[in-house]
């Protein structure tokens, strides 16, 4: 093996041990809430107080552990570079989580388009559990279906509402601290250039601003978006599962391809351990690498005591997010991904840019020089990327993004190391403009508030609704009309059936369910035994009600309702 230069990753070790512990300490208040609530049947106060407690011991346990093993020396301070990528990255997180929810005129809005969607379902995920419903629970938007979904981050939101804290303030919060981790995690992993890397990535749309002026998130038309913009900030799953999964490539890479130190045992087997329950697809893709780096680094002794420690708290988790594996069936074939007609090398330059050239080069370089690290890393990252183009994990092919996600990070520091670094300052200039330019294009742009007024929920109506709400067990369903952020759905309700593609794209059949739904609101046939079916007591009727069923005969309103207002009226179904 050649002497590669390693990428500039002097992040100061202090902050990195700081980082490891919360994250670590953070993934075990998930763990043990999760199986303090399976155990008692609901998450309750007192379980989010112990499950806190416990996190926050790890938390002080790692740091101690973290200083005594580094007590050789501090590390190296940041660089210049260094400083203007975490300050790029801390800015434009600042503005982005800062604003993720905020009130204007009596609603709560989001800045950022993706949110739109993603935000009122976590909102849902998180009332819903802190609101005491049986777990592990039922999904709160498909009646009768039981939850498959690594709902980690949102259980830990749901932990600290219980214990007082309030979403508008822990939603923000949560976001600045997952960002400040994923910063430090993304630096150790691959220095400036993966923390760049991440935070602009994109193709060639942006291009287009050399010649327009216009400043927006242009990788927003292709399938290649914005990875910071589109995955980061509204899935919140990655708020603990990016720091996690990069600390754990970070620390095998350093033990089982170099031989040197990196994470205690322990910390290694605890996040790789808890990760399903945090993110399947990151949980899936670190333990591809880890074991392709235990075979070709022939470390299978250094990567059996973090095994031991991982095995149980996977197995747990993977049983309860697949539903004893039967979400497993979502993996199908999808030859092409999302090409289509325009052709392959026209939406590979357009999507990716020069990060496929770069990629193969960095392969090339590797293999001449016999570069074993460099091709257990690269080799790997891009053979499931190119997997990606012909099956898709998820009903909709663009979830794959998911995964290529991780193997666009995990190649980053290769292709700054053996390509990037090598090249004249003229010819790198000119390759990272246009590698970043239109990420940065896009994310500077879409931070600038010029979007539509993007309404999450209408303050009076949810406190009204959620007020008629308090008396019903958290586990009763409500028959609604299917709306991303119907105010029932978002008091932590239940709904027989919530908004189409929010079930469609979590890989649940809703078709029955919705049919027999759209029946019952609409008055027809025997709707009581539409609703004993649906598993439904209660009809409620609103403004989204009587647009989508305006001709409804509401045979059920013949007496008082339980509670109404100006958000409409809520109604008990006798069956």
């Amino acid at each position: 093996m050649t002497d590669q230069p390693k990428p500039d990753t002097s992040v100061p070790r202090r902050t990195h041990d700081v980082t490891a512990a919360g994250v670590t300490g953070a993934s075990v208040a998930v763990f043990a809430a999760a199986v303090l609530a399976v155990l008692a049947g609901s998450l309750r106060p007192w379980l989010s107080a112990v499950s806190v407690a416990l996190g926050l011991g790890v938390t002080m346990f790692a740091v101690r552990s973290g200083r005594e093993r580094d007590a050789a020396g501090p590390g190296a301070r940041l660089g210049v570079v260094e400083v203007l990528a975490l300050a790029a990255f801390a800015a434009l997180s600042l503005r982005q989580f800062g604003w993720l929810v905020f009130e204007r005129d009596g609603s709560l809005l989001t800045l950022l388009p993706y949110n739109y969607g993603d935000l009122p379902l976590h909102w849902t995920y998180i009332r819903h559990v802190a609101g005491g419903a049986s777990f592990w629970p039922e999904t709160p938007i498909l009646t009768a279906t039981r939850l498959r979904y690594p709902l980690g981050v949102d259980l830990l939101s749901a932990v600290l509402l219980q214990l007082g804290g309030s979403l508008t303030v822990l939603l923000p919060l949560m976001g600045l601290a997952g960002a400040a981790w994923t910063a430090v995690a993304l630096n150790r992993w691959g220095g400036p250039f993966a923390v760049a890397g991440f935070l602009f990535s994109g193709g060639l749309a942006g291009l287009q601003a050399l010649w327009t002026g216009q400043v927006f998130d242009y990788q927003s038309s292709v399938a290649w978006k914005s990875l910071y913009l589109a995955l980061f900030v509204p899935q919140r799953g990655y708020l603990l599962a990016l720091p996690a999964g990069l600390l754990l490539l970070w620390s095998w890479r350093e033990r089982l391809l170099r031989g040197e130190p990196g994470l205690a045992t322990w910390v290694e087997g605890l996040l790789w351990g808890i990760l399903p329950l945090v993110h399947l697809h990151t949980f899936a893709f670190v333990s591809l690498i880890g074991l392709v780096w235990t075979l070709g680094g022939g470390r299978w002794r250094a990567a059996l005591p973090t095994l031991a420690v991982a095995f149980v708290p996977a197995s747990f988790g993977v049983l309860e997010v697949t539903d004893g594996l039967r979400a497993a069936s979502l993996v199908g074939w999808r030859p092409g991904w999302m090409i289509g007609g325009e052709g392959a090398l026209v939406f590979l330059l357009l999507n990716f840019g020069l990060y496929l050239p770069l990629a193969l080069a960095a392969l090339v370089v590797a293999a001449r020089r016999r570069d074993r690290e460099a091709l257990l890393v690269l080799g790997p990252a891009l053979a499931v990327f190119v997997l990606l183009f012909f099956v898709k994990v998820a009903p909709w092919e663009w979830d794959n993004t998911k995964v290529m996600l991780w193997c666009y990070l995990t190649s980053l520091p290769a292709i700054g190391t053996l390509v990037i670094a090598r090249l004249h300052p003229g010819p790198r200039a000119l390759a990272l403009f246009v590698l970043f330019f239109s990420g940065a294009i896009s994310v500077v742009g879409a931070s600038l508030g010029r979007g539509p007024r993007l309404e999450v929920l209408e303050k009076a109506e949810y406190d009204g609704v959620c007020r008629a709400l308090a008396p019903l067990g958290r586990d009763e369903r409500v028959a609604t009309a299917q709306a991303h952020n119907h105010p029932v759905a978002l008091c932590g309700q239940p709904v027989v059936a919530g908004y189409g593609g929010h079930i469609w794209s979590h890989g649940l059949d809703g078709t029955l369910v919705q049919a027999r739904l759209g029946r019952l609101l609409a008055g027809q046939g025997d709707y009581r035994a539409e609703a004993r079916a649906l598993h439904a007591r209660y009809v409620f009727w609103g403004s989204r009600e009587q647009a989508a069923f305006p001709a409804s005969a509401r045979p059920w309103a013949s007496g008082p309702p339980l509670a109404s207002g100006p958000w409409g009226a809520l109604y008990r179904l006798e069956w």
